[in-house]
């Protein structure tokens, strides 16, 4: 069963852009549901097989990736069949809990797998989370983690496979531009609790954000000096992620009331933000396969609370959508902070 979600236009729509948006401010989100499977097969990368297949609660609802989902676990699965040292045995009473999938960023982590994780909260006590040992190099994955107060995790060794006699299975999003407002709201003051309480933030708050994208390999701002100028007469700060550790950003963007910043896992920090603040995000104009811009953070926004605008790009260098840079049209993205700021004192 599912309900609806409505989304409103972003705030600084212009007429010739409401075909982008218009005929997507609904989307679906199905009631999702913790599952308890008996003698599972998981790959390294969270695939999860029993008797009947593929489990669908492992794997995101997009038809035309399916085939890929089964050969990725068939693989893994053939390899372990091949050499019996690529699997490990838990045929132990403890009921393992997965929520890692094969999309490792800071995205689907925190929007997906924090959300699985939050779901089984009332059960941490009694199971033991099982990830693939690279994680824990992660700061982001330690650190997320830590409100939850875990007791017990498996590491999963390089290219292993398990075969678990009792898994605890959070569903994953069908869809991952799609929230559950609920648990997003909740999720979001599950960290802001635990910065607040383990940290003074300090009189230097940071107040208006522009998240830079100038030490990332891909994607960033070609004509990203002359934006900063104008970020800088608005009393922006120009921050670089890479720079924070995770725990550091989630004090920085509880904080933060006006964010701007191009689509990329730095806007994921929308989690943190309080209710009634603002984001401006940019876009590129190439799309790819898509049809529209990508609305995983227009939606998120809705989800939070957050008021959302947004500005269309030129694509320079790879004319694609997830590889080419921006330039941004700086009369534009004045006029377009401008409206930020105005409409969201």
């Amino acid at each position: 069963m599912s309900h609806f979600v409505k989304v409103p236009l972003p705030l600084n729509i212009s007429p010739d852009e409401t075909g982008l948006y218009g005929p997507y401010q609904s989307y679906p989100f199905p009631v999702q549901k913790i599952k308890l499977f008996k003698n599972v097969f998981i790959t390294h990368s969270g695939f999860c097989i029993n008797k009947d297949g593929l489990i669908k609660e492992c794997h995101h609802d997009y038809k035309r990736h399916y085939n890929s989902y089964l050969a990725e676990a068939s693989l893994y699965y053939r390899g372990a069949v091949k050499d019996p040292d690529n699997l490990i045995t838990l045929d132990d009473d403890t009921t393992y809990l997965l929520i890692h999938h094969p999309w490792y960023n800071y995205y689907h982590w925190m929007c997906e797998s924090i959300f699985r994780l939050w779901m089984a909260r009332r059960r941490l006590d009694r199971v033991t989370l099982i990830l693939p040992r690279f994680y824990w190099d992660a700061d982001f994955i330690t650190g997320s983690l830590a409100p939850f107060g875990l007791k017990n995790i498996f590491f999963i060794p390089s290219t292993r496979c398990l075969y678990v006699k009792n898994l605890c299975l959070p569903q994953i999003k069908p869809l991952c531009d799609s929230y559950n407002g609920l648990h997003v709201r909740q999720v979001r003051q599950l960290y802001r609790d635990y910065i607040f309480k383990h940290s003074k933030p300090g009189a230097d708050k940071v107040e208006r954000l522009y998240i830079s994208r100038k030490l990332a390999g891909r994607r960033r701002v070609i004509n990203e000096e002359e934006i900063e100028t104008i970020l800088f007469r608005f009393g922006f700060t120009i921050f670089h992620p890479e720079n924070h550790p995770f725990l550091g950003q989630v004090a920085i963007f509880a904080q933060v009331r006006w964010l701007v910043g191009e689509h990329g896992s730095g806007l994921t920090n929308l989690l943190f933000m309080e209710k009634g603040s603002s984001v401006l995000e940019l876009h590129k104009d190439r799309t790819n396969e898509l049809d529209h811009p990508s609305f995983l953070f227009w939606y998120m926004a809705e989800a939070l609370g957050i008021k959302y605008y947004h500005q269309s790009c030129a694509t320079y260098g790879k004319e694609d959508y997830y590889e080419g840079d921006y330039i941004v049209e700086p009369a534009l993205f004045e006029k377009n902070i401008r409206r930020l700021l105005a409409q969201s004192t």
